[in-house]
């Protein structure tokens, strides 16, 4: 069990809390100041003309939103089946799986476009959504299983007794008891996704399917550059994003230590 903290102990947690802080707004801070330089508020205002920046946004809003629908249906029932409904060589089967993250996307994107291009993906949602969901399903995964073996046996054996099946349990039981967990993984898949630049920079070529963080590119030219449009772009593409984690914070905690303490 843990114990309460010293009084010296919180003084040095909460400055070391504090240096974090700084190390992370700092960045930021110079970031919208840099954006504002130059034509000040209008840097703003012509990133929002630019005639593709709707588009863009549409794009990213559709892949994320697919990403984590598919990464929610994939990832809940792997982890039920690895948790609740043991089989023979799960463990070895889900070692496997977990594979995935010792592995960096870069190192998989020569055979990830060979994979897409054999499925004439090039230029399509598929070919963003399919890659993320892949890449994050590992470390999806690891975090859910580990909160669904917290949810104790004795509840899906009372279900059972009153009649519900493997579906039943997993619908009428595990679902509702792991909101919290399935809540994580959908923000960090959306967040994952949304500032996705990779993916969209070599499996896309048409203007029209490109997502939102491609958006900066269209203020750097070949001799001339208008970095404070670039930096504007940037706080625009961050604003959706940081909603979303204000909003979806206390879930994150709430699932990121489920199964942390037995």
């Amino acid at each position: 069990m843990f114990g309460r903290l010293q009084r010296s102990e919180k003084i040095t947690m909460n400055v070391a809390l504090l240096l974090l802080a700084i190390i992370w707004v700092v960045p930021m801070v110079y970031l919208v100041s840099y954006s504002l330089e130059g034509d000040g508020g209008a840097n703003y205002g012509d990133v929002l003309s630019l005639k593709q920046f709707p588009r863009f946004l549409m794009n990213s809003f559709i892949v994320s939103t697919s990403v984590v629908v598919l990464l929610l249906i994939t990832v809940s029932l792997a982890a039920y089946g690895f948790s609740k409904l043991k089989f023979p060589g799960d463990a070895s089967v889900f070692a496997i799986c977990l594979i995935g993250l010792m592995i960096p996307p870069v190192a998989m994107l020569v055979p990830l476009f060979q994979t897409i291009k054999t499925f004439h993906w090039i230029n399509t949602y598929m070919s963003l959504v399919g890659p993320e969901v892949a890449m994050v399903i590992p470390f999806s995964l690891l975090i859910a299983r580990n909160a669904f073996d917290e949810i104790p046996n004795e509840l899906l054996e009372a279900a059972e007794m009153d009649g519900s099946g493997a579906w039943g349990k997993f619908v009428n039981v595990i679902l509702p008891l792991a909101v919290p967990v399935l809540t994580t993984v959908g923000i960090l898949a959306f967040l994952n996704s949304w500032n996705q630049y990779l993916f969209p920079l070599v499996f896309i070529n048409k203007e029209a399917m490109l997502t939102v963080t491609m958006a900066p590119k269209f203020f750097i030219k070949e001799y001339t550059s208008d970095y404070h449009k670039v930096f504007a772009a940037l706080v625009l593409i961050t604003i959706p994003i940081v909603i979303l984690y204000i909003f979806g914070q206390k879930y994150m905690q709430r699932g990121l230590t489920s199964g942390a303490i037995k």
